[in-house]
Parts: C-alpha cells; structure tokens; sequence
C-alpha cells in the first residue's frame, strides 16, 4: 500500500534505466538547476551501455554529488522512496500508460513530466497536481527548482494528485465492469 510523509531532499525517478524513460534528460537538467537539486533513481538499466551513457554524462556535469543509484529495489523500499520524495520526475518519450505516475499520486507527491511524455499527461495536470516542462534540460530544471524552493506547493500538488487519482476510480473492479458493459 502506498502512502505519504513529508517530503525530503530529493526527488524520485523510478524507472528501468532507458533511453526512452530519459534519464539523461534529468541528470542534464541538474546541471541547470539554480538549487542544490538531488535525484534518487530507482531501476535497473536494460542494457550496461544505458547505465554507462548515463555515467558519462554525471561525470561530464560534475553532478554525482547530487544523484543517488540504487538499482532495482524491493516494493517496500520502493513505497518507502515515494512517501518520502518531494516529488517524482517521470519524463519518458510517449509513454503508454505510465504506472509511476499513478503510484506518484497514491503517494500524494507531484509528477514532474514533459509535454511529449503520452499517457503520464493523461493524469498530470499542469500546475493543478504536478507540472509538465517541455523535453529540455532547462525547462525541466525550472520545474525540479520551483517544487524544491516551495515545498508548500508540492505538497499541495501531491494532495490534489491523490484527489485526482481516487476521482478517477481507478480498480480492477471499475475495468473489469467496464470491459462487460
């Protein structure tokens, strides 16, 4: 089951280690943060060349201070990373459904997402439960600063995405009932 605690220092980006899932896109987007900006990524790579591209770049940024790998982790330590995040970063390329997004707003934490990310815009709602940047490292950096200088906000972004999420009911049940109709 997911739930919440006040957020920390850092954002979350669960998601397998792709290029598709853009972490790259996130770690170059630190580099133009005006704050002390740290992300936790939480996932395996696909391939080892994913993981090393990604190395090359923190490297590159001089940014490895501010990120944290930690590969894949078990469903507790998983809830236990969102409960505690200020905020989820999700920027894939046209994701189909995005399943981050949903456990985000279970743990009543914003999504930070692009404008080209596909099924994550289907939830997120800009500036009313998360906020949606454009696919470039600067205007990702202007949404991780502004949820990590007012954390008030993110709070009530992630509330309003736990609002939006149980207006949706969204269940097996609900599918399923739907699917028969």
């Amino acid at each position: 089951m997911f739930y919440n605690k006040p957020g920390k220092d850092y954002f979350l980006f669960p998601s397998r280690i792709t290029g598709v899932k853009r972490q790259w896109l996130a770690i170059r987007a630190l580099a133009h943060c005006r704050e002390r900006v740290r992300i936790r990524f939480a996932g395996e790579p696909d391939s080892p060349g994913q993981q090393t591209e990604c190395a090359n770049i923190v490297r590159e940024l001089k940014v490895s201070d501010r990120i944290e790998w930690l590969g894949m982790v078990s469903e507790e330590h998983k809830r236990d990373l969102y409960a505690n995040c200020l905020g989820v970063i999700f920027p894939p390329v046209d994701e189909d459904y995005g399943y981050v997004t949903l456990e985000a707003m279970l743990s009543s934490k914003p999504v930070i997402t692009c404008s080209d990310s596909g099924g994550p815009l289907e939830f997120v709602m800009h500036g009313k439960n998360g906020l949606v940047a454009d696919p470039n490292p600067e205007s990702l950096a202007r949404a991780m600063d502004a949820l990590w200088i007012d954390r008030r906000c993110a709070a009530y972004l992630g509330a309003a995405g736990r609002a939006r999420y149980e207006d949706l009911h969204i269940s097996w049940a609900n599918v399923v009932e739907k699917l028969l109709c």
